[in-house]
């Protein structure tokens, strides 16, 4: 008996909701949190899929959005300006942006340096008040290292634009010599040249940096809580690794103490547990932008 191949309908294939995140495996940090959050929260109908680093999942972002709407992005804000960041989360789901979201903080991890939300863990050891400073002292030595690296970020970012206004006219391409000589004559690699020197000039990086002290400090240091965005901005991930170890107490079912990645993830699905209400408001707003999503797609 002859058997036909039938496609499965596009439609019945963007049913499926899939939430790609940054990350080598699904045992680090980003694709156990979100999991976790979509599934205390009703939302166990959408995957949590790992792609690699941020410029991997933004690819895939723009390569897969207009045969899967359904695929949604998520990326660390790194060195980004907040006035991007937010256009994300204002015009999510949008075309132009291919249904990538930016965390409002650097790392996923930022989100669970801040006291606010670490106080309610049940395996905190400390006192609120020693967390906040335990907390604020790892933030102080990692002010310039990590001012230091945004700029890196933000001047490579700025390096890599791309050059606009690529040749189409066949006639001015007649021999290999015709060639240099529109390429020697095209004003665009120009002003690329002179702009890059430009950026990396000394005065120009070194201006960028202050910049960036600035807005992390909010002209004030030593560090105060409220003044800055160093709480948000400054690398998430290794002040986690900083205050975990010293400030909370984690045991298996086994009884044995749990330390290092392990620690850290347990530390951050407890947080998870708490109600919505009680979640940064990034998780939040995640959260009821994808059931939306799940409940306008049939």
């Amino acid at each position: 008996m002859e058997m036909t191949f039938q496609p499965t309908p596009t439609s019945i294939v963007n049913r499926v909701h899939k939430v790609f995140v940054e990350g080598s495996n699904d045992e680090e940090i980003d694709p156990i949190v979100i999991k976790e959050l979509l599934r205390i929260n009703g939302l166990t109908q959408v995957q949590v899929l790992v792609m690699g680093g941020c410029d991997n999942v933004r690819s895939a972002a723009q390569a897969l959005f207009h045969e899967h709407p359904s695929y949604y992005f998520l990326i660390d804000r790194d060195d980004q300006d907040a006035q991007t960041v937010e256009s994300y989360w204002q015009n999510f789901p949008d075309p132009t942006t291919h249904n990538l979201l930016i965390w409002r903080k650097r790392e996923l991890e930022n989100y669970f340096i801040d006291p606010s939300y670490l106080k309610f863990s049940s395996f905190l050891k400390v006192t609120e008040e020693e967390l906040r400073k335990r907390i604020l002292d790892e933030c102080h030595r990692r002010i310039f290292l990590d001012a230091a690296n945004l700029t890196l970020m933000a001047t490579n970012r700025e390096v890599r634009r791309p050059l606009t206004g690529y040749f189409r006219n066949l006639e001015h391409f007649q021999s290999e010599a015709a060639g240099a000589q529109q390429l020697d004559g095209l004003s665009a690699l120009a002003e690329k040249a002179r702009s890059v020197s430009s950026l990396l000039e000394k005065n120009a990086v070194k201006q960028k940096y202050s910049e960036f002290v600035s807005e992390l400090s909010g002209g004030n240091l030593p560090l105060q809580y409220g003044c800055g965005t160093w709480l948000e901005r400054l690398s998430g991930k290794e002040i986690f690794r900083g205050i975990a170890g010293p400030c909370f107490k984690v045991i298996s079912g086994g009884g044995e103490i749990l330390q290092g990645k392990v620690q850290n993830k347990e530390i951050a699905k407890g947080l998870l547990r708490l109600p919505l209400v009680q979640q940064p408001v990034d998780f939040q707003q995640l959260v009821e932008l994808l059931k939306t999503r799940v409940g306008s797609i049939f």
